[in-house]
């Protein structure tokens, strides 16, 4: 395993299954917070403040607008599920931190991108195409990961791996969900170059750091049982492409 690949572990132990409810409750905050936020710089000149401090010239953000203030209060919604229903280890005070800030610093990007590029009256081609890959993307993360929580809360299961669900058709679909619905906001604010940063950044991201990361914790966890799952579902994030 890689450096930053062990680091990682050592943010999110996922042996800890202790509970300290004020840095989740200050990741519900942050993020709750966010939706508002983004319509601050969307539609209350804030963000069109911003962009005129280093000279660019805004328009406004019409429809658009409206759709990626929604879309930052359903990925907010969905984290907060993660945080007070789903997530079991431990989270300390500045992963929390760390979490919300990137995303809400990757929503605001897309804000500011929104009242830049066109169109700004009605919704385009690309806009169609970014809602479509986050409805995909977050459905296809918070479903599996409910899944996921079903199962393992079966007293049965205890200690068991689970392959089956959305997770049979890829190990870490979870992770390509994610990848989906951020590209998918990115798009929606009428950047292609920003749509394609997420989604190679996430791309490398995952694949580089957090899936070795979760492979070396389940390979030492469960043993013959995740060398069965790795032969069985070839496919890492997307099923049947990557």
């Amino acid at each position: 395993m890689s450096t930053d690949a062990s680091r990682l572990q050592t943010i999110f132990n996922r042996s800890d299954k202790s509970s300290h409810p004020l840095p989740r409750f200050l990741f519900a905050a942050l993020r709750a917070v966010d939706p508002y936020l983004q319509y601050m710089l969307i539609f209350n000149g804030y963000g069109s403040q911003i962009l005129s401090q280093i000279g660019i010239d805004t328009i406004s953000a019409g429809p658009k607008g409206t759709v990626l203030v929604a879309m930052a209060a359903g990925c907010a919604l969905k984290q907060l599920i993660n945080m007070a229903y789903i997530l079991e280890i431990k989270i300390d005070y500045a992963p929390a931190i760390g979490i919300c800030f990137y995303n809400t610093l990757s929503n605001s990007l897309a804000s500011l991108s929104c009242i830049y590029y066109g169109p700004s009256n009605e919704l385009g081609t690309i806009q169609y195409v970014g809602i479509s890959l986050f409805t995909v993307g977050i459905l296809t993360e918070l479903i599996s990961e409910l899944q996921r929580k079903r199962f393992k809360d079966q007293p049965a299961n205890k200690g068991k791996l689970y392959t089956g669900g959305l997770f049979s058709l890829a190990r870490h679909i979870n992770y390509g969900g994610y990848a989906l619905w951020r590209t998918g906001i990115a798009l929606t604010s009428g950047s292609y170059w920003l749509g394609a940063f997420q989604f190679i950044w996430h791309l490398g991201y995952f694949t580089k750091l957090s899936v070795p990361d979760l492979a070396g914790y389940c390979s030492k966890k469960y043993g013959d049982d995740w060398k069965k799952f790795e032969r069985d579902t070839p496919s890492i994030l997307f099923p049947y492409i990557w």
